[in-house]
């Protein structure tokens, strides 16, 4: 996912194709971890969901646009809570609480 361009800085390659940038990026994973924390997530849940945002961002064919982001951001939360928790969020408070 992280691209390396030889001078020992990362980059998001994968960034580039979408209105999303890297500022607004980190703001939904800011957001991420507080929402998970507010519900006891796991640590691993929190790098699944993650990986589920990038990995979305890196293999979607479509330009995706700043009004996606936060749906994108609950959606991953979602899923990951649902492959990583004994008691994952239930969808009516990820839908009344998390995704307003």
């Amino acid at each position: 996912m992280l691209k390396n361009h030889g001078n020992g800085e990362a980059r998001m390659k994968f960034m580039e194709k979408h209105e999303i940038n890297a500022k607004l990026r980190t703001k939904m994973v800011d957001w991420m971890i507080e929402v998970m924390s507010t519900y006891k997530c796991q640590e691993q849940t929190y790098f699944c969901a993650l990986n589920i945002l990038d990995r979305y961002f890196e293999l979607s064919d479509k330009q995706l646009l700043v009004k996606d982001l936060h749906e994108i951001g609950v959606t991953a939360i979602w899923m990951a809570t649902k492959y990583e928790e004994i008691y994952p969020i239930r969808l009516k408070v990820m839908f009344d609480k998390i995704g307003h």
